[in-house]
């Protein structure tokens, strides 16, 4: 048996069921071309901050930007996340990236949504497409799916406000990352 390419976590599953839900009463056409270009690498996440993703999508050869605007958690919702997450002995959410999948099950059956549907967000692509989502919004969602399932904590950075966890508004990186530039080779190798 072969890993999940996209949900492999429950964070990411949350994420990836809002675009492909079991409800909808057919499919749709759009997402097998959209996991192809988040599989492809044709899209570029290039900022995850609270409430906020941006991307570039490469699609028939033109560049697209994509931003979707992600409602974040009420204050009611934020504490019972901090609660959930404090319960787990987990604290600061952003501090490793790395979240257990148990307390999505936990959040879901208190009422809060992980993820937000495509209809809850708002989504500004330059393309000429008349659906709502459009490829590269749902190319977007599948690249951050993967994103998510590496670092689950991005998804509650995603929700939350500004100061929940972040190595810094739009940053990929965990925290206790350093970049190669910040290392003296000299002391480094001594």
């Amino acid at each position: 048996m072969t890993a999940a390419e996209f949900g492999a976590t429950a964070w990411g599953r949350a994420w990836l069921r809002t675009i492909e839900s079991t409800a909808a009463s057919a499919p749709n056409a759009l997402l097998p071309e959209a996991r192809r270009l988040a599989r492809g690498g044709a899209v570029n996440v290039t900022g995850v901050s609270a409430g906020r993703v941006c991307a570039e999508v490469a699609a028939r050869q033109k560049s697209h930007a994509v931003t979707i605007e992600v409602p974040r958690w009420d204050d009611a919702a934020l504490a019972r996340v901090g609660e959930v997450l404090g319960a787990a002995g987990l604290g600061d959410a952003g501090a490793s990236g790395d979240l257990p999948d148990a307390p999505v099950a936990e959040l879901q059956g208190a009422g809060i949504a992980v993820a937000a549907t495509p209809a809850e967000c708002g989504a500004t692509c330059a393309c000429t497409s008349r659906r709502t989502p459009c490829l590269h919004h749902l190319a977007t969602v599948y690249a951050l799916v993967q994103l998510i399932d590496e670092e689950p904590a991005l998804a509650v950075r995603l929700r939350s406000d500004d100061s929940v966890g972040s190595a810094g508004p739009g940053s990929l990186e965990p925290s206790d990352w350093i970049t190669l530039s910040e290392v003296d080779p000299a002391s480094f190798y001594g």
